[in-house]
């Protein structure tokens, strides 16, 4: 069945062009793989997917800032709330314990008066006082000293006042945390943020994790908070409430909640916990903790973006605040359509100042971007763009030509009659010369093999994520498809007896494959949404070569196994018609 000498004419005759084409696609090979691998698109895709990555950490940490921000100011404004109720009120209990005093010093039977339930400030004076008391001396020449340290001076209802402001707004932290959303719960992580972004702003040494990041990142704890002002405004509630309001007492807020919150940020944000948690989040992008040190998220670059964040938001919100304001009298502006319409401006204000560069950007764009940052460009390159397109060109040339060579060029040119001649029979012919047409094939793609696994070695690097397997499946998967569409030639070939028949069904069918598949991957899921062509996915589904899954192995699926078994199956029954057309046909000898 197997004729050698046949096989050996048929290198003889094919063999130059067998070793220049062979020559032609390893050397394109090698110089697609060697220069796409030499850094310059690992570099583009690093620098792409970094500044995804930065971009969306960037937007993350300026959300955070304006939210710390907002939380800051408002429990500063509580604070003061809670301050002014809290010293006249134990100033009211003051007066009440000084009557009781006076009766009981008297000889007058007294009761203590009981403080108001949840009141804080009255209970840190009657604990203080009751405490005094129970040192009260036997010995009457005690007495006067004793009297003079009752814990009634007005530095001490301040410091009442003080710490039941604090309790006071710890608790309405807290509060505001659960309706902001109800699975939170107290002291959990996410209500404690909240409430640490206002202790921070009203007294951050009132908390030692949060006086820690202060000091551990060298930063000067920032003076006591100003009660004094209140306090000299503390007269009547009117004025109170007027100072409170003032331009004075909120730029003073707001100066204070725009370094606490930059501090309370950037202090959070390079924390081991949070920078291991963030790090695991982003893992998937390929950040490692030596990667994440390189984006350079200082405690010093964090304070800045956020403090730079803080001002432009804070000028924006003024602005805008203004021109809300003229659309409504004073006496509106405690409407509910007033405050919609504030709390609208001040979301959309947030959400443009904080947005990410792809949110920035319109969305098709920025899918494109996100794309292209996640896509793994040297395997696309040499999957996609060589083994299934550019590095089929040569070998199909070749296996045109030797295919029409082998059987219907030798029987246009007259040559086959004196094979036939011999005592070689049909069958021993046609076996043969599939023979050499499928081992030439299989000789070059092994040369193929050979060439891209030197080519991997050399470029080889963390950023090139293709793997020895995966190149090896593409080396086969090319030589499956060509082993179908030689099958079409040399069916093609068997079939008539005239050469140019041959060439333009034969080769004109594989040429449109080839032309078809270069024109679907336009519209195909491997090119990013920016540049591909839908409609030109159609292509796809008219050629053979779609069946060469690139996709599939280069996600490590196995899609492309029953895909290369139709290629074979395809080339089987092509090589078994051809042959016993070619056996059982008329031939012109």
């Amino acid at each position: 069945m197997f004729s050698k000498a046949l096989y050996k004419q048929s290198w003889k005759a094919n063999g130059i062009m067998w070793s220049i084409i062979t020559f032609a696609v390893c050397f394109m090979l090698a110089c697609v793989m060697l220069i796409s691998g030499s850094g310059s698109i690992g570099n583009m895709k690093q620098s792409i997917e970094d500044t995804i990555i930065t971009g969306e950490i960037d937007a993350q940490m300026e959300s955070r800032s304006i939210n710390y921000y907002s939380i800051a100011t408002d429990g500063e404004q509580k604070f003061d709330e809670y301050f002014v109720k809290n010293f006249k009120s134990v100033k009211t209990y003051d007066a009440l314990v000084t009557n009781y005093l006076t009766q009981k010093l008297s000889g007058v039977d007294a009761e203590f008066p009981t403080p108001q339930q949840d009141d804080n400030a009255q209970g840190l004076y009657a604990l203080a006082t009751q405490t005094w008391l129970q040192s009260m001396p036997t010995d009457p020449s005690a007495l006067a000293t004793w009297q003079t340290q009752r814990p009634n001076t007005n530095e001490q209802l301040v410091t009442y006042a003080y710490k039941a402001s604090l309790t006071n707004l710890q608790k309405y932290e807290q509060e505001k945390a659960l309706q902001i959303n109800e699975n939170y719960v107290k002291d959990s992580d996410e209500s404690n943020e909240i409430v640490g972004a206002s202790i921070c702003a009203v007294d951050p040494s009132a908390n030692d994790t949060i006086k820690e990041l202060y000091t551990n990142n060298n930063e000067t704890l920032p003076s006591m908070y100003d009660v004094n002002s209140l306090l000299a405004h503390i007269t009547e509630e009117n004025d109170v409430f007027e100072y409170r309001t003032s331009d004075e007492r909120l730029s003073y807020l707001r100066e204070r909640a725009q370094n606490s919150s930059a501090v309370y940020l950037a202090g959070n944000m390079t924390t081991e916990k949070n920078k291991t948690a963030l790090i695991n989040a982003l893992s998937s992008y390929g950040v490692t903790p030596e990667k994440y040190e390189t984006f350079g998220y200082t405690f010093s670059s964090i304070n800045h973006t956020a403090q730079t964040t803080i001002v432009s938001y804070q000028g924006r919100f003024d602005y805008e605040l203004d021109l809300i304001n003229k659309k409504y009298t004073p006496e509106q502006r405690t409407s509910e359509a007033y405050l919609n319409e504030v709390k609208e401006m001040n979301e959309k204000l947030t959400k443009d100042l904080s947005n990410s560069l792809l949110d920035s950007l319109p969305k098709e764009v920025s899918d494109a971007l996100e794309e292209v940052g996640q896509m793994d460009l040297y395997s696309l390159i040499v999957g996609s763009i060589f083994y299934k397109m550019a590095g089929l060109l040569l070998p199909i040339i070749y296996m045109i030509m030797v295919a029409n060579n082998l059987i219907a060029g030798q029987v246009d040119s007259g040559s086959m009659a004196y094979v036939l001649s011999t005592s070689t029979k049909r069958k021993q012919v046609v076996f043969t010369q599939a023979t050499f047409l499928v081992t030439s094939l299989l000789a070059m793609f092994t040369c193929t093999t050979i060439t891209s696994a030197i080519c991997l070695s050399i470029v080889k690097t963390e950023t090139i994520t293709l793997t020895y397997s995966e190149l090896i499946l593409l080396n086969v998967g090319a030589f499956v498809t060509m082993f179908a569409l030689s099958g079409i030639s040399f069916l093609a070939s068997c079939w008539f007896n005239r050469s140019k028949y041959s060439m333009s069904i034969g080769g004109g069918l594989n040429m449109f494959f080839l032309v078809a598949t270069m024109l679907g991957l336009f519209g195909s899921k491997v090119l990013p949404s920016v540049v591909r062509l839908n409609a030109l996915n159609f292509f796809n589904y008219t050629s053979l070569i779609s069946l060469f899954d690139v996709i599939s192995i280069l996600d490590g699926t196995t899609a492309f196994i029953w895909k290369f078994a139709i290629l074979i199956v395809v080339g089987l029954i092509c090589y078994i018609v051809g042959s016993i057309k070619f056996q059982k046909k008329d031939l012109p000898l």
